[in-house]
């Protein structure tokens, strides 16, 4: 982990050398250690510096104190990993979170007038039709500014990808088969579900989830009707799917 100090120097570089606004901040446990992302945003804050930051969170790390801190430092966008609205899902992945954390986390950063990202998983070894619904109508229900829907990957060296090896499940033959956009994307089947359902569930999903007029208003409401088209004409593309039959 590098220290507050390293990382402004470098935050520094970029506005000053390079005039940079926009900044992601690609560390999935960026807000694990309150102490290190108080210290840095102190930093940022001190500077007055004009930043839109992009950053991964969690939902049982957000502390109360931190989300003012958060937002003065210029964060708008937190990304969190919901992944499942089963807790027993969720909990076979240790995933351990409370479900109320949810809805109470993304009640608190949009509070603080910060943006929020859910990312979304189908096809976890608990999840079947069901569970997956219900992640599905969680999604609907929080109406994050934009979501992810995932399928379950067994990536190599994972501890999926060691459970699939040592169970026989089918991987992908070529690195395109990992992507979850790719033309031969083969996810993991679960106890219950085939690859194929699995997959057509989720792009079914996606499909739902961005042409839902609630979502939409939403975003005409908060980013423009100029948004909200733009999200429309991306939904009315399919994905090409090999693995669908």
């Amino acid at each position: 982990m590098w220290k507050p100090k390293t990382i402004i120097a470098e935050i520094d570089k970029l506005v000053t050398q390079y005039g940079v606004r926009n900044i992601k901040i690609a560390d999935e446990l960026f807000v694990l250690n309150p102490k290190h992302v108080i210290d840095l945003c102190d930093l940022i804050i001190e500077r007055n510096y004009d930043l839109n930051i992009w950053a991964y969170a969690r939902v049982d790390t957000v502390k109360e104190d931190m989300v003012e801190k958060l937002k003065r430092a210029g964060v708008n966008w937190l990304a969190f990993g919901i992944e499942a609205a089963s807790e027993r899902v969720r909990d076979d992945v240790e995933k351990g979170f409370d479900q109320n954390d949810i809805a109470k986390t993304i009640g608190k950063v949009r509070a603080a007038g910060m943006n929020v990202i859910g990312n979304f998983i189908f096809g976890l070894p608990e999840d079947d039709l069901s569970s997956m619904r219900a992640t599905l109508d969680l999604a609907l229900d929080v109406n994050c500014e934009f979501a992810n829907f995932y399928v379950a990957m067994a990536y190599p060296g994972s501890q999926l990808y060691k459970d699939a090896l040592r169970k026989d499940w089918p991987l992908p033959e070529t690195w395109n088969g990992y992507s979850q956009h790719a033309v031969d994307t083969l996810p993991l089947p679960t106890k219950y579900l085939s690859a194929p359902e699995v997959l057509r569930f989720r792009d079914d999903a996606f499909q739902v989830y961005f042409k839902n007029p609630n979502y939409l208003a939403m975003i005409s409401r908060k980013f423009g009707p100029e948004t909200a088209a733009h999200i429309g004409e991306m939904a009315s593309h399919k994905l090409e799917r090999r693995y669908l039959s």
